[in-house]
C-alpha cells in the first residue's frame, strides 16, 4: 500500500505500531494449549487430538491423590513449532509479586509432534500446596540457548478430602477366597472315610489269603494220609483183604 505525503504515518507513530507487532508476536509464540486429567489421562483420536469427550473431561482443578500429599498429573498438550528433542514442562508460582519455577518435568523422548501426553506426580516434598494456582508452560531450549514457549496454561491444586478406594477382597486384602462348596465342606467336618483309612488294614488278595480253613468236627479225629485215604479206610480194606485169604485157604 502507497502512502501519500498527507497520509504517511508520522514518525511518531512508529514506535506505537511496533509496539503492536511485537504484542501480536508474543501472543503466537504459544498459541499451543495445555489440558489435565483427573484419575486417567484424557481421550484423544489415533492422531492425538482431543476427542469430544476428552475436552469434556479436562479439568481446572486438580484434587490430591487420597490420603498422599501429591496430585497425579495426566497431560496432553498442542504444541506450537515443536522440534525433536527434549521437552519441559514447567510449573511455576508468584512468590512476593515475583514469578518462580516450582518444579520443571522433562520429556526426552519427544518427537517433535503436534501433541504430547505425558503422566507424573506433582509432590508435596518437591514444592507443591494445595489450594494454590500454578502456570504451566511446555518449553523447549533453541540453538542459541533459549527458552521457547511452545504452550501455556494454568492448573489449581486441591485437596477435597475424598476416601481411598476400598479393597473389595481377595489377594490383596490378604482375605481368603473361598467358594460356597468349599465353605459348605469345612462345616460338614472331614469325610468319615478320611477318618478310618488309617485303622482299617488293607484287604488281602485271594493268593494272599491262602486255601479255606478246615475244622474238625467235634468228637471225632480224621487224619489223611499222604495218598489221600483216611485211616479207618485203610483197615477195611485190610480187613477185606484177609476175608478173602482165608476163604480161599479153605
Amino acid at each position: 500500500m502507497r502512502y501519500t505525503h498527507k497520509q504517511a504515518p508520522s514518525r511518531r507513530m512508529l514506535p506505537a505500531i511496533v509496539a503492536a507487532a511485537v504484542v501480536l508476536t508474543a501472543g503466537m509464540a504459544h498459541a499451543g494449549d495445555i489440558k489435565f486429567g483427573q484419575d486417567k489421562p484424557l481421550e484423544t483420536n489415533d492422531k492425538g487430538a482431543l476427542t469430544g469427550e476428552g475436552k469434556k473431561a479436562a479439568v481446572k482443578e486438580l484434587d490430591n491423590v487420597p490420603g498422599e500429599d501429591a496430585w497425579q498429573a495426566f497431560v496432553w498438550a498442542q504444541l506450537d513449532r515443536g522440534a525433536e528433542g527434549p521437552l519441559y514442562i514447567e510449573f511455576w508460582q508468584e512468590v512476593n509479586g515475583n514469578p518462580s519455577i516450582v518444579h520443571r518435568h522433562e520429556e526426552s523422548g519427544y518427537d517433535g509432534g503436534k501433541y504430547i501426553s505425558a503422566e507424573f506426580d506433582l509432590e508435596g516434598n518437591i514444592g507443591f500446596n494445595k489450594n494454590r494456582t500454578y502456570t504451566v508452560k511446555a518449553v523447549q531450549v533453541n540453538a542459541k540457548g533459549k527458552d521457547i514457549t511452545l504452550a501455556k496454561s494454568k492448573i489449581k491444586l486441591i485437596k477435597s478430602g475424598r476416601e481411598p478406594a476400598e479393597d473389595e477382597g481377595g489377594e490383596d486384602s490378604g482375605e481368603e477366597d473361598l467358594s460356597d462348596q468349599d465353605v459348605a465342606d469345612s462345616l460338614a467336618g472331614p469325610d468319615e472315610e478320611e477318618e478310618e483309612v488309617g485303622d482299617k488294614e488293607p484287604e488281602k488278595t485271594d493268593e494272599e489269603q491262602g486255601p479255606p480253613e478246615v475244622k474238625p468236627k467235634k468228637g471225632c479225629s480224621v487224619q489223611v494220609s499222604d495218598n489221600g485215604w483216611s485211616g479207618p479206610m485203610v483197615l477195611l480194606l485190610a480187613a477185606a483183604g484177609l476175608v478173602r485169604r482165608r476163604r480161599k485157604a479153605a
